[in-house]
């Protein structure tokens, strides 16, 4: 799998995760459980930061902490040189804990609360993003309710879609955004407040967009509203935020020669090229910024599971007679712990951690330990089936690649099952564990009868 190149190496028969015996881990501490890597993710923000920066000057980015806010990581993040994008006040919270400046923060999020929203101007953060009208003038009301300028940037639908998953689109008539026909009362109502100052202009498109078309046409839009805005109102829009959403390839190759959202050849260099271009030929004086999440994230984590259980199911025709045989490897990480598997039919490659130079010759169906009939992963190569070593069997390690984007964000303690531990390989400190896991007290800890007062 190409995606882990460099982190992923196999010596002496052991499947090695940044020089640690993945196997060795797990026979000291309980599985499934993920592992990240520092030097991977210190890797992804300065590849990013570079192939914007090299191209225009004025940009900066933002890692779009949705994708993974665990302190440890975002500290990791923020030593990187990147500043963070949240989506919450818990995000705000968190981003700040982790020793991110006022100024290094972005605040998106379509249903910001008055409690939120002073949060956010009462720290100073370096911009507000507007979802809509209602939003910018409550914005407007608390700044100046608390004395304190709020640094804003409306965010227009530009009403582009990403050709990517429909749960993943976000500006093509969806929640998300103010309406084109709105965008100029929007900056108008900016300028003619005092306690509203103008950082720029936000806009975002989707996830895992897998070409640059998207991104070019977005763009054009943009531009021209913000030579609308200039010219009609006299006044200047500093930065244009595009969003993130650039695509990994947790694919090989496409399933579909019509296409696969799981696959792109592109890299965040071909990303950066397209996008300066266009930028430098237009605005080159305009500052860019780029909220990149699940391209800094995804290959920096891998979750390891055991097989618990397996067992052959035979299918059937209507007259009873055996038409083909599915064998079945039960695993304990279920849509507990990787959710986007059921909410959006998500792909993540899957290894053997316990026979790494054994060629993948077997065919398997590879499901949780839920009792729910959609706890199953999706296959390779648009089936439904996983290839690994046809000797797989319980007891057995398996490795999902590409495990660390929305994924730690998504776990939950469904069936009771607690959520699990995160493990990270550092440079200086060795191994660490970066979150706990839930224990069974933890299950039960915020259930309560307790009577309300008053």
């Amino acid at each position: 799998m190409t995606r882990m190149t460099g982190t992923v190496t196999v010596e002496g028969g052991r499947l090695l995760f940044d020089g640690v015996d993945v196997a060795g881990l797990a026979g000291r501490v309980d599985t499934p459980f993920f592992l990240y890597s520092q030097a991977r993710i210190a890797a992804n923000v300065a590849r990013l930061r570079r192939a914007f920066a090299s191209r225009h000057s004025a940009s900066r980015v933002f890692f779009a902490s949705k994708a993974c806010s665990n302190l440890w990581f975002l500290e990791q993040i923020r030593a990187a040189g990147a500043g963070a994008e949240v989506n919450s006040g818990g995000e705000l919270w968190k981003a700040l804990r982790a020793g991110f400046s006022p100024a290094q923060l972005v605040f998106n999020g379509v249903a910001k609360s008055r409690e939120e929203i002073e949060e956010a101007v009462t720290a100073g953060i370096g911009g507000i993003v507007a979802d809509s009208l209602c939003e910018l003038r409550r914005i407007g009301e608390v700044a100046r309710e608390l004395g304190i300028p709020a640094r804003v940037l409306p965010r227009v639908d530009v009403n582009v879609s990403g050709g990517t998953h429909p749960g993943l689109e976000t500006a093509s008539g969806g929640k998300a955004g103010i309406d084109r026909s709105e965008a100029l009362d929007a900056f108008r109502l900016v300028a003619a407040s005092e306690h509203l100052c103008l950082e720029g202009l936000h806009l975002h498109i989707g996830s895992q967009i897998t070409t640059t078309e998207p991104y070019l046409r977005a763009l054009g839009v943009a531009l021209d509203l913000i030579d609308e805005v200039e010219r009609e109102l006299a006044v200047t829009v500093p930065a244009l935020d595009l969003g993130g959403g650039f695509a990994v390839a947790y694919r090989e190759r496409p399933a579909h020669p019509e296409g696969d959202y799981f696959f792109t050849g592109l890299t965040v260099e071909d990303y950066a090229a397209a996008i300066c271009d266009l930028v430098a030929r237009r605005r080159p004086a305009l500052a860019l910024w780029v909220e990149p999440g699940r391209s800094v994230a995804t290959d920096t984590a891998i979750l390891v599971t055991r097989v618990e259980s397996e067992k052959t199911k035979r299918l059937r025709d209507h007259r009873g007679r055996v038409l083909a045989e599915d064998h079945w490897l039960l695993v304990d990480a279920g849509y507990n712990t990787f959710f986007d598997p059921v909410l959006y039919g998500w792909y993540y490659p899957l290894v053997s951690v316990s026979r790494p130079d054994s060629p993948a010759d077997g065919s398997f169906r590879v499901a949780g330990p839920l009792c729910d009939g959609g706890d199953v992963f999706g296959g390779d190569d648009a089936t439904e089936y996983r290839r690994l070593p046809v000797a797989t069997a319980p007891g057995d390690l398996l490795a999902f690649y590409d495990a660390g984007a929305y994924t730690l964000e998504l776990m939950t303690s469904y069936n009771a099952r607690p959520t699990a531990a995160a493990y990270a390989v550092t440079e200086g400190a060795g191994l660490l564990r970066i979150r706990a896991a839930q224990s069974r007290d933890d299950l039960v800890a915020l259930d309560e009868a307790t009577p309300l007062p008053g």
